[in-house]
């Protein structure tokens, strides 16, 4: 399945109702072999079939292919920068804070972000967003944990969105977090839904992305690095 025909993509996408081929070759084959295997079909023409007609099937494939792997304080270096280093240096300028996690999951990366912002005493009155493609189930489990204060519920919020097809939010953030995200997407893309994130971003905001993830061409996209996967908007 290496060198899956469009024609096969395109069936198993729409019957998804995942764009296949915004995402890397490489994961789409592998998410596709491992469908074929589990659901006992010969073909992409039957793996679409099946998809069609079976929710359940059609939500497990849509979560290989979607990914959404998560856990709090993910990626301990990162988080020691975000705590030590790069909310300090937000908050001496604003004593309250907007952050979109995109692409969120069931939320602990954001869940995470507001036990920093509570430690600071700057949950209040910060406004922290969590967006996915992931169904409603997996949101609805994002709003419902049990760990969170009473200060994080009324701060954060979640909604289903699609990253690729959507226009980013409004609003102008402070932190925009998506990490381990862009890693499955073809090049044009990554750079696409990087510029979207860039744009959410307030001048002086920071950029964190994934381990495995960096931006490339920081300059013209308006970015200076900070570490080697967080990165500060330049003021215009």
């Amino acid at each position: 399945m290496s060198s899956t025909p469009e024609s096969d993509l395109r069936m198993v996408a729409r019957a998804s109702g995942i764009s296949l081929l915004d995402y890397a070759p490489q994961h789409v084959a592998g998410c596709l072999q491992r469908a074929l295997v589990h659901n006992g079909v010969p073909t992409a023409q039957a793996l679409a079939d099946r998809l069609s007609r079976d929710r359940r099937a059609r939500d497990a494939f849509r979560r290989s292919v979607l990914v959404g792997v998560t856990s709090m304080f993910r990626d301990e270096q990162e988080f020691a920068l975000l705590e030590r280093r790069l909310l300090p240096e937000l908050l001496a300028r604003r004593r309250s804070l907007s952050v979109w996690a995109a692409g969120c999951s069931t939320g602990e990366e954001l869940r995470s972000v507001a036990m920093l912002l509570e430690r600071r005493g700057a949950l209040a009155g910060s406004h922290l967003l969590g967006t996915d493609i992931l169904d409603e189930s997996v949101l609805a489990a994002a709003r419902d944990a049990a760990e969170l204060p009473p200060t994080a519920r009324s701060a954060i919020r979640f909604e289903q969105q699609d990253l690729i097809s959507a226009s980013a939010p409004a609003a102008r953030f402070d932190l925009v977090l998506c990490r381990n995200v862009a890693i499955y997407f073809t090049p044009a893309v990554q750079r696409r839904l990087q510029r979207r994130l860039v744009a959410a971003l307030r001048p002086g905001g920071f950029l964190m992305l994934g381990h495995s993830e960096t931006v490339l061409n920081t300059g013209p996209a308006g970015l200076e690095a900070v570490s080697r996967h967080a990165f500060r908007k330049v003021a215009a």
